[in-house]
């Protein structure tokens, strides 16, 4: 939408962004009323801005602003981060009607993990080639649920495969696997004490810029659903029953049965000094500037440890 109503040009000009809770309103409204250079239009993005924390005098700043926007002027409210729903919370639907009553309320919902999957089977039919369900929910697991991303993925797939059937050895000699996806991969290496492996993986995230704070939390996030999957598997429930204690995305109940079958041959208290040390692995990584390679792979070195049953 921006690149169709902003020149690229003049983008320095006529395209003003802000994003999160530090948005100042007024200096939005200063952007709002001012006139397009050298192009038709001036277009002001707000990002996840926080509307629902709004007292009343901020909301009626905000009407007074929306309610007299200039024509050459589109204002954009783009709430992706934040989590609203329009339908049922009484202050949300009052904000949607605000702005339905001065412009245009959007939604455009996130497709589901089923939708995806469908769209995939469609269209490597539409390219002559075959695959299973239980491949694709492979190909979505290692690529993520970004459209684009999989797009060129499947593309990719399609031409190596000819006519043939895409199997999961393809995807993984071929795919390029989103973060979450290599992080289970290292985590997956981690309680095989496969050091090498362990490593290469890292390398490769950290070759790929990837920051070394997402890949501690990507890996808090594996060993919390582990340690959860534990207790009730240890407690003679299925893993999958913590779902709706911990109010898990139905969508991810494979990461439930992933946990509960790595975590199998580690006990529930080597699961908590492992969480002890991501702890202080990330609390290390936000309190200093330089050398977090080196935190990352000091802690790597710890997880493999416990997992030997060595003392750390």
């Amino acid at each position: 939408m921006i690149t169709k109503l902003i020149k690229p040009d003049f983008s320095a000009f006529n395209l003003h962004r802000f994003e999160g809770k530090e948005v100042d309103l007024m200096r939005v409204a200063q952007c709002a009323e001012a006139l397009p250079m050298m192009d038709e239009r001036m277009c002001v993005v707000v990002k996840d801005y926080p509307l629902e924390s709004m007292n009343e005098s901020m909301k009626a700043e905000l009407e007074s602003m929306i309610s007299d926007i200039p024509k050459t002027t589109v204002l954009i409210f783009w709430v992706q981060n934040v989590s609203y729903n329009f339908a049922k919370d009484a202050k949300h639907k009052a904000l949607c009607t605000l702005f339905d009553k001065y412009g245009t309320v959007v939604r455009l919902d996130k497709r589901t993990n089923s939708e995806i999957q469908k769209l995939i089977i469609k269209g490597v039919a539409q390219r002559k080639c075959t695959i299973d369900k239980q491949t694709v929910a492979y190909l979505v697991d290692c690529v993520g649920d970004d459209l684009n991303n999989l797009l060129g993925e499947l593309e990719k797939l399609c031409y190596y495969a000819g006519q043939g059937e895409i199997t999961k050895e393809m995807i993984d000699t071929l795919a390029i696997k989103s973060v979450e996806a290599k992080v289970f991969d290292l985590t997956k290496a981690l309680f095989s004490a496969n050091k090498d492996k362990v490593f290469n993986i890292l390398n490769v995230l950290l070759k790929q810029k990837v920051e070394p704070v997402i890949i501690s939390g990507t890996l808090i996030s594996a060993y919390v659903d582990m340690y959860r999957a534990k207790v009730f598997v240890t407690s003679g429930k299925a893993a999958k029953d913590c779902m709706n204690y911990y109010s898990y995305p139905k969508n991810v109940a494979f990461r439930l049965e992933n946990a509960a079958r790595d975590s199998s041959k580690i006990s529930i208290e080597q699961l908590r000094r492992c969480l002890d040390i991501l702890a202080d692995c990330d609390k290390k990584l936000k309190s200093y500037v330089l050398q977090n390679s080196l935190i990352l792979e000091e802690t790597l070195v710890k997880l493999i440890l416990i997992v030997n049953g060595e003392k750390v």
